[in-house]
C-alpha cells in the first residue's frame, strides 16, 4: 500500500517538475524492497536478528536510507535562491554538515547497532590520532570553527556586498574553509580564519551611495554651479537614486562640490567613468572654469622695458553665431537686426554621447538647433516602451514648445555622439514671432509637423491640420 501511494505521489510531482520527486522515488525503489525483506524474515520466517543474512539485508536497508535521505535533504534545503516557497535556504556549510551528519549517524548505527562492532577500543586510538591530526590541521580546523561562528553571528549572507580590510566584493559562497567574494575584476577566496579577525562592513544587497567631487573657480558662484551639477546624472539608468549637489569645501584656488548617487557597487566604475566624461561637457555647456595652472603671456614695453601681462581670453563666438543663423533657410525671413539680436542672446552648449539635451515632461529652455553632431528624439508610450520620434541631424531644430509658457516637452532628445547645439532663449523667439508673420507661420507649421510625429509614435491616428500643407511637407532647419 505504501509503495502504491508513493508511486502515485511521485508521478504527480514529476509532472510538476518538483525536486521532492527524486527523493520519494528513491524511497520507493531503494528503501521499501529491503525493508519488506527484513519484515518477512523477522515476522514470517522468525529468523533471528543476529543472523548474517538479516544483518546484510539490514545494512542494505540503511545504505538505501542514506541515499534517499541525501536526496530528500537536497530537496528540502537549498543554498541558492529558493525555487519553491517551502524550501529552506541555508549556507553551503550548514548544507554540507547536514549531509555529513546523516552519513555519520547511520554509518555508526550500521557498525555498532547492526554488526555489534565495539568502537570503544577504536575510540582511544582515534583520540590519539585526532590530537596529532589537530596539530597538523590547526589552520584548517581554525577555518572550520571560524566558519561556524560566522554562520551563527551572521555578519553577512550570500549576495551581500561587503568590505574586508579595504577589499570590497559580493559574497558568492561560504563553505567550511573560506568565503568567496566577487570584485569588479576578480574572485577572491578569503579563509574563515582571516575573516574572523578582520573588520567587516556590510553594505547589503542593494545599491550603495558613492560620491564624485568637482572643483571650480571662485569666479563661478555656487548658485550657478550647483544647478548645473544636478543635471550631471540625468539619463544614466544605472543610477538608482541621487542627492542634490552641495558645496563641500573652500580650497586655496577653488571651491569643491560633492555629488552623491546610489548605484550597484559592481557598476560604479562604469557610472564614475561616465560622470567624469560628462563633467567635461558640463563645464563647456555652462561656461564654468575648472582651476588649473594658467599660462600668462608677456610683452615688453619698448620705452620702460617692463613686461606687461596679457591675460588669455576666451574666443568670442558672437560673429560665428550671426554667420551661422544667416546661413539657415529657416531664418531667411528675418532681417539683419533680428538675426543679430537672436545671436546676442543665443549661446552654444556641448553634450557628450548619451547625455539628455531636453527631457520629456519638462519645460524647454529655448529653441535648440544642432550645430555639430547628431542625436535622436524619443518618447515613452503607455506600455513603457521607448518610441523614436525623430532623428536629429545637423541644422535640425527642436525644443519648440518653449514658445508656449507652461507647456512641457513631449519628447526627450539625447545625443548619439558629441553634440554642440545653439540655444536661443524662448523670450527672444517669441519676440521675433510677434514681429514677423512669415517666421511665425513657419514655426507653427513646424510645431504641427512635430505633433503629428508624436501622435504617430504613440500610435494615435493622425488627423488633418490646417497648419500642414497638402503635400505633408515637413519644415526643417536646413
Amino acid at each position: 500500500m505504501l509503495g502504491i501511494l508513493l508511486g502515485e505521489a511521485v508521478s504527480r510531482l514529476e509532472r510538476q517538475q518538483h525536486p521532492l520527486a527524486v527523493g520519494l522515488r528513491q524511497v520507493r525503489e531503494y528503501v521499501l524492497p529491503p525493508l519488506a525483506v527484513i519484515l518477512v524474515m523477522r515476522q514470517l520466517l522468525s529468523v533471528a536478528g543476529k543472523d548474517s543474512w538479516v544483518r546484510f539485508v539490514e545494512t542494505l536497508t540503511w545504505v538505501a536510507v542514506i541515499v534517499a535521505g541525501l536526496s530528500l535533504i537536497n530537496a528540502l534545503l537549498t543554498t541558492k535562491k529558493q525555487p519553491i516557497k517551502w524550501q529552506i535556504h541555508v549556507p553551503n556549510l550548514f548544507f554540507q554538515i547536514a549531509r555529513g551528519v546523516v552519513i555519520l549517524a547511520i554509518g555508526y548505527h550500521i557498525i555498532n547497532g547492526v554488526w555489534n562492532i565495539s568502537l570503544a577500543g577504536l575510540g582511544s586510538s582515534v583520540g590519539i590520532a585526532s590530537a596529532v591530526i589537530a596539530l597538523a590541521l590547526q589552520d584548517t580546523l581554525s577555518n572550520l570553527v571560524s566558519g561556524l561562528l560566522l554562520l551563527f553571528a551572521k555578519p553577512f549572507r550570500t549576495g551581500d556586498w561587503i568590505e574586508i580590510d579595504g577589499k570590497q566584493g559580493r559574497v558568492l559562497e561560504q563553505n567550511w574553509w573560506s568565503v568567496t567574494i566577487a570584485t569588479p575584476t576578480m574572485k577572491l577566496n578569503i579563509p574563515n580564519g582571516v575573516l574572523s579577525k578582520a573588520s567587516i562592513i556590510n553594505f547589503g544587497q542593494e545599491g550603495i551611495w558613492k560620491s564624485i567631487f568637482a572643483s571650480f573657480s571662485y569666479d563661478d558662484s555656487p548658485n550657478q554651479v550647483i544647478p548645473a551639477l544636478n543635471t550631471l546624472t540625468e539619463g544614466i539608468y544605472l543610477i538608482e537614486a541621487k542627492d542634490p549637489a552641495l558645496l563641500s569645501s573652500y580650497e586655496d584656488c577653488s571651491i569643491t562640490y560633492k555629488l552623491s548617487y546610489k548605484v550597484l557597487p559592481e557598476k560604479d566604475w562604469l557610472v564614475a567613468a561616465e560622470l567624469k566624461s560628462r563633467l567635461y561637457y558640463l563645464t563647456k555647456r555652462y561656461g564654468l572654469t575648472m582651476p588649473y595652472p594658467i599660462q600668462v603671456q608677456y610683452d615688453v614695453d619698448a620705452k620702460l622695458g617692463i613686461p606687461n601681462q596679457i591675460p588669455q581670453v576666451l574666443e568670442n563666438r558672437q560673429q560665428e553665431l550671426v554667420t551661422y543663423l544667416r546661413s539657415l533657410p529657416y531664418f531667411l525671413t528675418l532681417n539683419d537686426h533680428q538675426i543679430e539680436k537672436l545671436a546676442q542672446r543665443a549661446r552654444f552648449k556641448a553634450y557628450g554621447k548619451g547625455e539628455l539635451i531636453i527631457t520629456e515632461g519638462k519645460e524647454d529652455e529655448g529653441l535648440y538647433i544642432i550645430f555639430k553632431g547628431k542625436g535622436h528624439a524619443y518618447l515613452i508610450d503607455e506600455q513603457g516602451e521607448r518610441q523614436i520620434v525623430d532623428e536629429l541631424e545637423v541644422n535640425e531644430a527642436f525644443g519648440e514648445m518653449a514658445i508656449f509658457p507652461g507647456e512641457v516637452s513631449p519628447v526627450t532628445a539625447i545625443a548619439d555622439e558629441d553634440v554642440e547645439v545653439v540655444v536661443i532663449p524662448a523670450k527672444e523667439v517669441i519676440e521675433v514671432i510677434e514681429s514677423n508673420n512669415k517666421f511665425a507661420a513657419e514655426i507653427l507649421e513646424y510645431i504641427e509637423e512635430r505633433k503629428r510625429m508624436v501622435r504617430l509614435a504613440k500610435g494615435i491616428k493622425d488627423e488633418a491640420s490646417p497648419l500642414i500643407s497638402n503635400n505633408g511637407r515637413r519644415v526643417q532647419v536646413g
